[in-house]
């Protein structure tokens, strides 16, 4: 097997597909049905999920790896992300930031098949 046989992965996505949604998302820019602060959110989530940003963009954490997360914080900082989304607590823009992690990070993992 050579080393071109072989995918690079991001949590259940291959880093092609995940670089394309991440390039998308960065074409668009803001549109009147989504949120700023959920584009950010979605961008802050595929950067990390990349390995581009050493920090989570929720808990903070470090990425386990050069190449990015490993499946276990990635399902930890969608669950964070979550949390943070549904606490009515919070501002507006910090929910919809959070939700824009959670969405992009759950496509990301195949949690979900919604690509933001």
């Amino acid at each position: 097997m050579t080393s071109h046989d072989v995918t690079s992965r991001v949590g259940a996505r291959s880093r092609e597909q995940v670089e394309g949604a991440l390039a998308r998302l960065e074409y668009i820019g803001d549109t009147p049905f989504e949120p700023s602060h959920a584009r950010a959110g979605a961008l802050d989530g595929y950067r990390w999920a990349l390995g581009q940003s050493r920090l989570a963009p929720i808990t903070a954490s470090v990425a386990s790896g050069p190449e990015g997360p490993c499946p276990a914080q990635l399902g930890a900082e969608q669950q964070a992300a979550q949390v943070r989304h549904l606490d009515l607590r919070l501002d507006e823009e910090v929910r919809d930031h959070a939700r824009g992690v959670h969405d992009a990070i759950a496509w990301v993992s195949g949690r979900s098949d919604v690509q933001p």
